[in-house]
């Protein structure tokens, strides 16, 4: 049986006095973490590779929690592109979970400066409040978060508001209603889920930089832009916007990421 070695919380900079078992290496910092919804989208793992990218250029090692979804999404780009990267797992060394993923953790822990954080002690069966122990670990140990999908009240949304609440870099990608409430919250939205990979690199780049940057509309999408401004927070609805005439630039501004939709058929613009 493979052991790592114990590390403590104190050691690892993360609240608590538990003690964890790594395997592999800690990446240095600065991390970023990305994370979202287990069922994802197929848009969702160009976006997540444009971000891996992004943080290989500018230094950051990654860090997400290897789920089945954008987690593993995420590993395995970083895996691809050999960025230094650290999953960070809410289960004993000898019940990896989920198990489909097993082969993942090896490839993880046998990268060079990357390794698995076990979030329990050997032996200890996953139960529910372990995902949300193991979700406030990721967000101690990033010092920024993108969560790429996440739907109402769910594992993802709560890990982008843990990181909102410490004062982390937050960003999210507009498309699923549990980002448009972390939009609403705070934080950043970079792009859409379905937009041109160009602008989501151009706007995450200037995140990671600090740059405070507003998005930029074209002249031709000059109406809609206005009209999603008088509507305010609330949004607008397709009817309110011009009917099947603004049909094409409501696809267009998502494209680019300026818009986003907070509800059926509602669309506000990106801060």
């Amino acid at each position: 049986m493979i052991r790592g070695r114990c590390i403590d919380a104190a050691t690892l900079g993360v609240p608590g006095r538990r003690s964890f078992e790594l395997h592999g290496t800690l990446p240095p910092r600065p991390r970023l973490a990305i994370v979202g919804s287990r069922a994802m989208l197929h848009a969702a793992a160009d976006a997540i590779a444009v971000l891996v990218e992004v943080a290989a250029a500018h230094g950051h090692a990654l860090v997400s929690g290897g789920a089945i979804g954008v987690d593993a999404t995420a590993h395995h780009a970083a895996l691809a592109r050999a960025l230094p990267q650290l999953a960070v797992l809410p289960c004993g060394a000898d019940r990896p979970y989920p198990p489909v993923h097993a082969p993942l953790f090896a490839a993880i822990a046998a990268a060079p400066g990357s390794g698995l954080l076990y979030s329990q002690p050997r032996g200890t069966i996953p139960a529910r409040a372990m995902f949300v122990s193991r979700n406030a670990t990721l967000v101690a140990l990033a010092d920024a978060v993108v969560v790429v999908m996440a739907e109402r009240r769910s594992g993802s949304e709560v890990t982008g508001r843990l990181a909102l609440r410490r004062g982390l870099p937050t960003a999210v990608l507009a498309g699923t209603e549990g980002c448009a409430a972390l939009a609403a919250a705070g934080a950043r939205t970079l792009a859409s889920l379905r937009g041109e990979p160009e602008a989501l690199a151009l706007a995450a780049r200037a995140w990671l930089r600090g740059e405070a940057t507003a998005p930029r509309w074209p002249p031709g999408l000059a109406v809609l832009q206005r009209a999603l401004a008088a509507a305010g927070a609330a949004g607008a609805t397709l009817d309110r916007l011009g009917g099947p005439a603004a049909a094409m630039a409501l696809i267009q501004a998502e494209r680019l990421g300026l818009v986003q939709q907070v509800g059926p058929g509602r669309w506000v613009a990106v801060a």
